[in-house]
């Protein structure tokens, strides 16, 4: 997904390698993205502070990071198998 804060463009996806390739991005839901302002022409969605919203996808010290998973006795724990992808645009 394209996301922008009026001074940063960029693609954001987040995937988990599924250990022959990449399973579908998944960054329209982390971000809840029916809940954003959405520009057609531009196909990207407002939020507002690109750089927080990338710092939050990688947390690795924050369960709201996208790269955590729930062990076997109920822990959260870092997923070594998931990948926060971005291409700054403008």
């Amino acid at each position: 997904m394209k996301i922008t804060d009026g001074k940063k463009t960029v693609k954001i996806e987040i995937k988990r390698w599924n250990g022959s390739g990449y399973d579908p991005d998944w960054s329209n839901d982390y971000f809840v993205s029916s809940t954003l302002p959405y520009d057609e022409d531009t196909d990207t969605y407002t939020v507002e502070d690109v750089d927080y919203c990338i710092e939050m996808a990688n947390s690795s010290t924050s369960e709201d990071g996208a790269c955590w998973k729930y062990d076997e006795d109920g822990n959260l724990v870092p997923d070594e198998d998931m990948f926060v992808f971005v291409e700054e645009l403008n």
